[in-house]
């Protein structure tokens, strides 16, 4: 029986990039805004950042993390909050998916696949709803690589929560240990995944090859197009 029977990814900096996201939200913002795109797109990557702290500080409720992280973007560029959401819904319906994807992640996903594997993903959600995630991954070609999709909106519990976690491995029948979870946060994604004695892929640019954590079946790669040697590896034991 292998060890590994479901893998869980994390969405933004792990399948999509979060920048290349943005980049389309500011297309959207720039004329509202009379701003130039490039000065939009960095300033919603600093108030991402801010929202994220906020959230792992426990300053929202799981339950209510859109309206109030959309606010706190809103506040960032002195507007209404109804205009940032509206830019979002554009940027998220009317631009190319493709172009957001992380280099190697349909092909590592569509391997996961191909090894008979479970494939979920398992994402917190900032100033936009989880619903947005299933648009783009479908336009992007990996709705149907995945078997079930999980956002801290709908669940009304964030990674790293052991909840959030338990929740998947409920639904699919599967033990913490037959399942490994990838995502590119300490924080969020492989300390969540290790509270919930699951096994863990952290995902770091600034590493060279497969690094494995001590006796943890926890590794560190620097590109998802090597998860599936960590797959094998795993299998090993």
């Amino acid at each position: 029986m292998p060890l590994v029977k479901l893998v869980s990814f994390d969405v933004w900096d792990t399948l999509l990039s979060v920048k290349s996201y943005y980049r389309s939200i500011a297309l959207e913002l720039a004329t509202p805004m009379n701003l130039p795109p490039e000065a939009i797109a960095d300033k919603l990557v600093e108030g991402y950042g801010k929202v994220r702290a906020i959230r792992r500080v426990g300053g929202f409720k799981d339950s209510e993390i859109v309206p109030l992280a959309l606010e706190v973007i809103a506040k960032l560029f002195g507007v209404d909050s109804e205009i940032v959401s509206r830019a979002v819904l554009a940027a998220t319906e009317n631009h190319p998916a493709e172009h957001h994807l992380i280099e190697g992640a349909k092909e590592t996903v569509c391997r996961v696949k191909e090894l008979g594997l479970k494939v979920v993903v398992l994402g917190n959600v900032v100033f936009w709803p989880g619903s947005y995630n299933r648009v783009l991954l479908k336009k992007a070609g990996l709705s149907r690589l995945i078997d079930e999709q999980f956002y801290a909106d709908e669940l009304g519990v964030s990674k790293p929560k052991p909840e959030t976690f338990a929740k998947v491995l409920s639904r699919f029948n599967v033990q913490p240990q037959e399942a490994l979870h990838v995502g590119d946060s300490v924080f969020e994604d492989l300390a969540g995944a290790v509270l919930s004695h699951m096994n863990a892929v952290l995902i770091d640019k600034n590493v060279n090859g497969i690094i494995k954590l001590s006796s943890w079946n926890v590794y560190i790669i620097p590109r998802i197009g090597l998860l599936e040697q960590v797959i094998k590896e795993l299998e090993k034991h």
